[in-house]
């Protein structure tokens, strides 16, 4: 069996359980998380956390899964620490009285923006749902809360009658010329409008500011352009990190 120094592990495995798969990326520094991985069962991680001082991990939900990682971690005799929103970490203050209530997710995204700039700014992250969440200072103000693109369109389909959707995800904004295609398009519309009102508010109120946009629904947005918005592959990872 090979037997590995402790100087030969990595500092930690980053483990973000989402909704639809599991990202993790193994780090010793912040350019690590350019290596970003995904699967969808936690002992697909054994080797990875064999490899690793600790491991870290982030999940809204998915109580079974966090059980089955750290059952994993205590067979390999690796420390394995659960991440909650607090009250306050890094001197960053939650702005829910029920801080308990802030997600998980929402909380290591703000702790990612926080330390990516200090000037005012608006962190979203487009997933299953779509969150928004500001920061002034080391002040969470609080937020928006929205359906996330598919959610959005298998809201149409199960609601609405005579409107049919298919599964293709738009490249780019356009006007459709089929049901299908309205409907995509449309749902993209929402999605690009939750963005461009989070650096509307922002700029009605602060002479200098950075929208940050994570998550897998940034991949159609147009908004490139914009030079007050950011794009990050994964923030919750980036917060994790901070705890390290």
């Amino acid at each position: 069996m090979e037997v590995r120094l402790v100087s030969d592990l990595f500092k930690a495995l980053l483990v973000d359980i989402g909704n639809s798969q599991i990202k993790y990326a193994r780090v010793n520094d912040m350019s690590d998380l350019t290596d970003i991985k995904c699967c969808q069962h936690p002992e697909e991680l054994t080797a990875y956390i064999s490899s690793v001082n600790q491991v870290l991990v982030s999940s809204v939900g998915h109580v079974t899964q966090v059980e089955e990682l750290q059952c994993l971690c205590e067979r390999l005799n690796k420390s394995c620490k659960v991440i909650n929103t607090e009250a306050a970490t890094l001197g960053i203050k939650c702005a829910y009285e029920k801080y308990q209530t802030l997600g998980v997710d929402r909380w290591l995204v703000i702790l990612a923006a926080r330390e990516i700039t200090q000037l005012p700014v608006a962190v979203i992250d487009l997933g299953t749902a779509n969150t928004c969440d500001i920061v002034i200072n080391n002040q969470h103000l609080g937020g928006w809360i929205a359906p996330g693109f598919s959610l959005m369109r298998e809201s149409l389909l199960s609601n609405t009658q005579k409107v049919f959707v298919d599964t293709n995800m738009p490249v780019n904004l356009e006007i459709g010329n089929t049901t299908e295609n309205c409907v995509n398009y449309g749902c993209l519309a929402s999605q690009t409008g939750f963005v461009v009102m989070a650096e509307k508010y922002l700029k009605n109120k602060y002479d200098d500011y950075f929208v940050l946009v994570t998550g897998g629904g940034q991949n159609s947005l147009s908004l490139q352009d914009n030079k007050k918005i950011l794009f990050f592959p994964n923030l919750v990872l980036r917060g994790l990190f901070r705890l390290i």
